[in-house]
C-alpha cells in the first residue's frame, strides 16, 4: 500500500505569501494612485490660484485704463479760453519771413565800391533786431545811406504789413584795417495783438 502525504501547512503558507504581495502590491498601488491624485490636486489648485492672480491683475489693469478714458474724454470735452486764444495767437501770429528777408536784402544799399551787409538778425518778443556793416564813402554819407535804407523798408508793403514800426538804433565806426567802416544796428517792431475779453 502506497502512502501519500501532503503538506497542508506549506501550501498556507504559500497561498498567504501570494496574498500578502498581492496585499503589498493593492497597497502601493493605492498610495501610488493617492499621490498622484494630491500631486494633481495640488498642481491644479496652484495652477487656479496663479490663473485667478493673473485675472485680477488684467481686471486691476482694465479698470485703470477706463478710468484714464473717462478722464481722457472728460478733459476733451472741456475747452479752456485761454487754450483757444492761445490757439488765436498761434494762427493769427505767424509770421512768413521769405518776403521779409527779401525785402530787407533787396533795399540794402549795395553800390560799389561801398556795399552794405546784414551780418545777423534776431526776433525776440515781437521785436526784429538787425546788425549790419558797410564801408564809407568819401563823401561819408553813411548815417544818410542807412536812413534811406530804413525809409525803404517802412515804405515796403511786404515788410511793413508786419513791422508797423522801424527804428535806427545805433550806428558805430569800426574799421577794417586801411578800409572805413560803419556798423549798425536797427529793430523792426510788430505790434501786439490786443487780448479779446
Amino acid at each position: 500500500m502506497m502512502k501519500y502525504q501532503i503538506n497542508l501547512i506549506q501550501q498556507l503558507r504559500i497561498r498567504e505569501q501570494k496574498e500578502q504581495a498581492l496585499k503589498n502590491n493593492m497597497t502601493l498601488l493605492t498610495v501610488l494612485a493617492f499621490t498622484l491624485l494630491a500631486g494633481s490636486i495640488g498642481f491644479t489648485a496652484t495652477h487656479l490660484l496663479h490663473m485667478k492672480s493673473v485675472i485680477e491683475k488684467e481686471r486691476r489693469k482694465l479698470a485703470r485704463i477706463e478710468a484714464e478714458y473717462k478722464k481722457y474724454k472728460a478733459t476733451r470735452m472741456i475747452v479752456d479760453k485761454a487754450d483757444i486764444e492761445l490757439l488765436d495767437r498761434l494762427q493769427t501770429g505767424r509770421i512768413f519771413w521769405t518776403k521779409k528777408l527779401a525785402a530787407m536784402a533787396f533795399h540794402l544799399p549795395n553800390k560799389p565800391p561801398n556795399p552794405y551787409w546784414i551780418t545777423k538778425f534776431k526776433y525776440d518778443r515781437n521785436t526784429l533786431t538787425v546788425n549790419g556793416f558797410g564801408f564809407i564813402s568819401p563823401q561819408q554819407e553813411q548815417l544818410i545811406t542807412i536812413d534811406d535804407y530804413l525809409n525803404s523798408l517802412r515804405n515796403d508793403t511786404t515788410f511793413s504789413d508786419v513791422f508797423t514800426s522801424c527804428y535806427f538804433n545805433y550806428t558805430k565806426r569800426d574799421d577794417e584795417g586801411y578800409r572805413e567802416r560803419v556798423t549798425f544796428d536797427y529793430s523792426a517792431i510788430k505790434p501786439a495783438k490786443k487780448r479779446r475779453r
